[in-house]
């Protein structure tokens, strides 16, 4: 005997995973997400169809429909093999994922790594309810999971590292874990330590902001230049006194920017100024020299800087008087 369900496309449905809709679908291209869903439907009725005519159902040219297929598999969505594909299980993918990686959990310290993973669960738990409303992502635990294991930031670092991407309209995982990297590599583990790093980094933008004006820069300064100015803050330990002296060295310059204001403050961090005093007295000494040397240059001989001989009578007689003796010897 054979079993059949009745089916009927005017009232059946294609099932599509949430895993899908939610973590996969916001970042492919939309001819791809065409290709997949209709890959999907083809599927669940077993049918056989070659790229023209998917092309031509789905209103795209072949060269995007094999485009699409390459990103499916990259994605690890679909799997080709001669003229099959095959609708990967993505469901069972990331179920194996988040198994694998509790069955590889060592046995030791347990009572110690129960309380953690209570701590980190409750922190989890604030996070898929603040920013999610309750309907996080599989995929976001695990990569919640790597963060504090790579990261070793507290819980309260994790719910900030989400709050700061959250207000900057980017919640995905790849910019979050770009922003937990930078704060990783900046030594932030604690809330105090973030929370010293924030107030560094506004005082960072403000000086930035004001150098832009002077320069008229008709932009946002790069991350190149943040670190020039990281750096005269933390490293020469200069505030903004003392920047707004460099940015004075900028007047009539063609292209005055941040290289040429870094090397005037290197080279009076390199002379051991350290406060605006100490800078203004280097400046009016500089100053004091070049007016000195200015003088001194007053000083060089020139072609017609001589002193005037004095002529008397009797030199003027005998002038004369060689000069008849001439005319008559000729």
């Amino acid at each position: 005997m054979q079993f059949e369900y009745a089916k009927d496309i005017l009232l059946s449905d294609t099932l599509v995973p949430d895993l899908f809709l939610s973590d996969i679908m916001p970042h492919l291209p939309s001819d791809a997400v065409k290709v997949y869903l209709y890959c999907i439907f083809l599927c669940k009725y077993n049918k056989q169809v070659n790229l023209e005519d998917l092309a031509a159902k789905l209103n795209l040219s072949y060269d995007a429909v094999k485009a699409a297929f390459v990103i499916l598999e990259q994605e690890k969505l679909v799997i080709r093999n001669g003229k099959v594909v095959t609708i990967t299980n993505i469901k069972e993918m990331e179920l194996e994922k988040l198994y694998k990686k509790k069955t590889t959990a060592e046995l030791d310290n347990v009572n110690e790594k129960t309380l953690v993973n209570i701590k980190r669960n409750q922190c989890i738990d604030s996070i898929n309810r603040m920013f999610f409303q309750g309907l996080m992502a599989p995929s976001w635990y695990a990569a919640i999971d790597n963060w504090f294991n790579n990261y070793h930031f507290d819980e309260d670092v994790m719910v900030s590292l989400f709050k700061y991407c959250y207000d900057n309209n980017a919640l995905n995982i790849k910019y979050i874990e770009k922003v937990g990297a930078t704060w990783h590599q900046k030594g932030i583990t604690s809330h105090w330590e973030l929370e010293k790093y924030m107030e560094n980094q506004e005082k960072v933008k403000k000086i930035g902001s004001k150098i832009a004006r002077v320069l008229r820069l008709a932009r946002n300064i790069t991350a190149i230049e943040e670190n020039y100015i990281e750096t005269w803050i933390n490293e020469f330990n200069y505030d903004m006194s003392i920047i707004e002296e460099a940015l004075k060295k900028t007047a009539g310059k063609t292209y005055p920017n941040f290289k040429y204001i870094h090397s005037v403050l290197s080279a009076w961090h390199s002379e051991g100024i350290r406060t605006i005093d100490q800078l203004k007295a280097y400046l009016e000494a500089a100053a004091g020299n070049n007016t000195k040397q200015g003088k001194d240059s007053d000083k060089v001989p020139r072609r017609d800087n001589f002193q005037q001989r004095q002529y008397d009578d009797d030199f003027f007689e005998k002038l004369n008087e060689t000069t008849i003796i001439r005319k008559e010897s000729n």
